[in-house]
């Protein structure tokens, strides 16, 4: 049989004061991180997305007028196929409708996009609007 020519071991019966606390601290996180993904997985939800759409310009081009915009889901909820009509309005007549659909909105995100009318909107009012979406 071999014996040690050292015997001494450099590991303590007692372990210092730091390990502890280092334990203590990393308990302490983990059962924060479970707790805040556990809230979030059963927590409230918000029953559908909040969209909300920011006219960002309005470009005039060769085949038209292209109005650029943003849209906003403000919720904890992602929208999927969502609609976008804008209008070029004269006092309560529609000259020009368009839409677009984007394939989806994330929850608290924004996407952004484009319309090209035919007319030109200046000197009308312009209203851009989601006007449906699906769940995905």
């Amino acid at each position: 049989m071999t014996t040690l020519s050292n015997p001494k071991s450099t590991e303590k019966s007692n372990p210092h004061w730091i390990e502890w606390l280092t334990g203590l601290v990393s308990i302490v996180f983990i059962l924060a991180l479970i707790g805040w993904i556990g809230w979030d997985a059963l927590g409230p939800r918000d029953p559908a997305p909040e969209l909300s759409i920011r006219i960002l310009g309005t470009i005039g081009e060769g085949a038209g007028y292209h109005v650029r915009f943003e849209i906003a889901n403000a919720a904890k909820a992602t929208a999927a196929g969502v609609v976008v009509r804008g209008q070029i309005l004269d006092g309560d007549r529609a000259l020009e409708t368009i839409e677009t659909t984007f394939d989806y909105v994330p929850m608290n995100s924004t996407a952004s996009g484009g319309l090209i009318f035919r007319s030109d909107p200046t000197g009308h009012s312009l209203r851009i609007s989601a006007v449906g979406y699906s769940d995905p």
